[in-house]
């Protein structure tokens, strides 16, 4: 008896331990699924995404960003191009339409739209329309080292911003009522944000910068250019001719209108431009096209006279990296005489050829490199 006895309480003493371990097991798993769920929605929302300074409908693609003021605009940058794809991600629409509430947007259908207490995602995705823009290709930015760059947008195409007076948000949805009976209302306006009202809501942006730890440079020097003559890169496969293009007063014509011009003042005014120092940039890659840079010859613009561009750049697919030629033109003393000959010329170029990995920019980081 005493050894059934014994074996008795064994046996249940093993089955308690089987029990805990079980439970225990299942507490675990539960909270290894919480904890990645969490996970999940931090690297969607806070530590992804960098929300906007007020609201607007501009994507800002390509522009640097500063962490006071958020997109800085280059006037005399390039355009890029974008692409819009809609957000099949429950996660980021929630975030977004939550961003734009809050941002004091309402959605076009009214401040007095339905939405479904238990249509979720999908229902508010309906609403708010969300659109991720982003370059065509992350190789059109250009990127310096330490800077971040804007490289997606999160917008709610179907948003406005109204301009009431009030400044409340609010989202009330009627819990446990059928699909298509309740109500999502946002009373949104501020006097601040008069003059902003439109479609479409930018909530916020995405980052990336340059990996500094794969950043190659390479320089030519500067290197004399001389008019008439080509100068031969031919590391970098690419021709340089300088020459004075003349248009004769009067004769109804003008400069060619696809050259680039050395600044925003010239290119505004080359209509009345009669004689420009151009330099034609050719590639013996038939991929590339030739590029002609302008200088105002005469009426002459004493601060354009030099230019710095991207001329070409690539994403190689084998290493992830862009890869990408910079040119550098600095024309130090140039002058024509009263017939419009070449009096002076003087001038300088270099060529830089780089190479790097790109990566996302995250809020707390941005606050470290700040410190």
């Amino acid at each position: 008896m005493l050894k059934r006895g014994v074996c008795s309480i064994g046996f249940a003493m093993l089955a308690l331990v089987f029990l805990v371990a079980f439970m225990t097991g299942c507490v675990s798993t539960g909270g290894t699924a919480m904890d990645t769920h969490k996970k999940g929605m931090t690297s969607i929302t806070e530590e992804e995404y960098f929300t906007t300074k007020k609201p607007v409908d501009r994507a800002f693609i390509g522009c640097a960003w500063s962490k006071q003021f958020g997109p800085i605009e280059d006037p005399a940058a390039e355009d890029i191009r974008v692409k819009k794809e809609r957000s099949l991600s429950g996660l980021q629409q929630d975030y977004a339409y939550n961003l734009g509430v809050g941002l004091g947007g309402q959605t076009i259908a009214g401040p007095k739209a339905e939405v479904g207490a238990t249509g979720g995602s999908i229902e508010k995705a309906k609403l708010s329309g969300l659109e991720i823009i982003s370059p065509v290709s992350l190789a059109d930015i250009a990127f310096e080292p330490k800077i971040p760059y804007i490289t997606e947008a999160l917008r709610l195409s179907n948003f406005s911003i109204s301009a009431e007076k009030s400044n409340k948000a609010s989202l009330n949805v009627g819990a446990g009522i059928a699909a298509g009976s309740g109500t999502a209302s946002a009373e949104v306006g501020s006097q601040a944000r008069r003059g902003t009202e439109g479609e479409g809501l930018v909530v916020a942006y995405r980052l990336h910068w340059i990996d500094p730890a794969t950043y190659v440079r390479q320089e030519s020097g500067n290197v004399p250019l001389e008019l008439n003559k080509t100068a031969d890169f031919s590391k970098a496969n690419i021709f340089v001719t300088a020459r004075l293009m003349l248009i004769d007063p009067g004769a109804g014509k003008s400069l060619p209108r696809n050259v680039v011009w050395s600044c925003s003042k010239a290119d505004a005014k080359s209509k009345d431009m009669v004689a420009a120092w151009v330099v034609e940039l050719k590639s013996t890659d038939p991929k590339r096209k030739k590029l002609t840079i302008a200088f105002p010859a005469w009426p002459v613009i004493e601060d354009c006279q030099n230019y710095t561009g991207i001329i070409y750049s690539r994403i190689d697919p084998l290493t992830d990296k862009i890869i990408r030629q910079r040119i550098n033109i600095a024309v130090i003393n140039a002058e024509l005489t009263d017939n419009m000959k070449p009096k002076q010329w003087d001038a300088r170029i270099s060529l830089i050829d780089e190479s790097f990995n790109i990566k996302m920019v995250r809020p707390a980081e941005l606050e470290l490199a700040s410190q």
